[in-house]
């Protein structure tokens, strides 16, 4: 399931477990997600689910339930 890989990869690249990890997820802010942290987010799943996340969408990204909506969306516009 989309939901499960990108939360995977997201608690790799965070050093925790992915159980801590839900779809309402904030990816900025208070929850101790760094904009280094983002950005090797958005690159794993670029490279994982061959898309491409644009610059200027990254910032809408509020939510790990956000990046996923993106990343079916743009999996659905090929």
């Amino acid at each position: 399931m989309l939901s499960q890989q990108v939360t995977d990869i997201l608690a790799e690249i965070l050093g925790i477990d992915n159980e801590d990890i839900t779809l309402q997820t904030a990816l900025a802010g208070s929850s101790g997600i760094k904009p280094v942290d983002l950005a090797k987010l958005v690159i794993e799943c670029e490279q994982n689910f061959r898309i491409t996340i644009h610059d200027e969408d990254v910032h809408t990204f509020k939510t790990v339930s956000d990046l996923v909506d993106y990343i079916e969306k743009a999996k659905t516009d090929r």
